[in-house]
């Protein structure tokens, strides 16, 4: 526990503390993911990191709530090695 405090403290003051700046959109694609049933945040708050890329954007929502990474794992990993296989042949088409 004294190891893990200081961590959960810094976590809760950035959650608490942290005010977004707006500022110019990335110039690469971005994939956002969703939990399908999480309560906390929904499917309209996922898509809205659309706005953070003026390059390709695609949305994934998996079976789960908000801890959908540990219990849709398997399917979230194999999304993003799709996602990263494609990028690498655009890279590779683009050469």
């Amino acid at each position: 526990m004294q190891l893990m405090e200081p961590l959960l403290r810094a976590d809760f003051e950035v959650a608490e503390t942290y005010t977004y700046t707006q500022s110019a959109p990335l110039d690469c694609p971005i994939t956002a993911f969703g939990g399908l049933g999480d309560s906390e945040v929904n499917r309209t708050e996922v898509k809205a990191w659309c706005e953070q890329t003026s390059a390709a954007f695609s949305l994934q929502m998996f079976p789960g709530d908000h801890f959908f990474l540990h219990t849709s794992q398997t399917l979230l990993l194999q999304t993003i090695a799709h996602q990263l296989q494609r990028l690498e042949a655009k890279l590779i088409e683009g050469r």
